[in-house]
């Protein structure tokens, strides 16, 4: 399934695959996804576990090496293990050094961020902390170290290392698994934030309520297929459906027919 636009994407996937090889066979967890990120867009991808949505984004990032397809950033094709300097990053399962303060694992970040050979002292860390922190809410705990963080405050944490470098795209894996409603309705009101400023953002989710509201288009992942790209309302009118969780069970269950 390859979706053309009329506008100059970000990000271009083309028949992006993955196999895997195990004593029992060879797995494919992605066949041949293509999809276009739009600037200044949030688009969320969704699917049940195991779908692929995972390997997707390891590939992206260029943790591992796609069978086959690639993966163009500002018209540059990506290679596996190179860096992604315009890329941040959050991982479903965020374990920074719990040791650290918010304001010292913050700081670190947004050093290993800078290009090589900038140099910067700590006066200029310290406001670029500070900056940071504030963005999401996180300024009056920068002394307090992560291992005393709820599970909410370490999120926030993890989105401010995500946008340390200020990258132009940030892609997060499930980034309110875990929070308690409050703690899901500040991330997607940051996220939200992110986007009026600019910034393009691609996440997962199998949480449907907050893509509802959070996303410009949608990506359905089912067996490691691109079931569906668009927006919400086409996706429902597609199924005649109320709301996305009636949409989202009617395409499982026709992906499995």
């Amino acid at each position: 399934m390859q979706i053309t636009t009329q506008t100059t994407p970000i990000l271009s996937i083309r028949d992006l695959s993955k196999t895997y090889r195990s004593r029992e066979g060879d797995v494919e967890a992605l066949t041949n996804l293509s999809l276009d990120l739009e600037r200044g867009e949030i688009i969320g991808i969704l699917g049940p576990n195991g779908a692929g949505k995972t390997t997707a984004v390891k590939l992206i990032m260029g943790f591992i090496k796609a069978t086959r397809g690639n993966i163009t950033f500002n018209h540059e094709e990506l290679k596996a293990a190179e860096p992604r300097p315009h890329f941040g990053y959050l991982p479903e399962s965020f374990r920074p050094n719990p040791n650290l303060t918010v304001g010292e694992y913050i700081g670190m970040q947004y050093n290993l961020a800078l290009p090589a050979g900038t140099m910067t002292n700590r006066g200029e860390t310290a406001t670029k902390v500070s900056t940071l922190l504030n963005q999401v809410g996180m300024e009056p705990f920068a002394k307090r170290r992560i291992a005393r963080l709820s599970k909410g405050m370490g999120q926030r944490v993890g989105i401010a290392q995500a946008i340390a470098g200020n990258p132009e795209l940030i892609i997060l894996d499930e980034p309110t698994s875990g929070l308690d409603p409050i703690g899901k309705s500040e991330v997607i009101d940051l996220l939200l934030e992110l986007k009026n400023e600019g910034k393009t953002i691609l996440f997962c989710s199998h949480i449907l309520a907050e893509v509802e509201r959070l996303c410009d288009r949608i990506g359905i992942i089912v067996g490691g297929n691109l079931r569906f790209l668009g927006k919400v309302d086409n996706f429902l009118a597609q199924h005649q459906a109320d709301d996305l969780d009636e949409g989202f069970k009617k395409e499982i269950k026709c992906a499995t027919l």
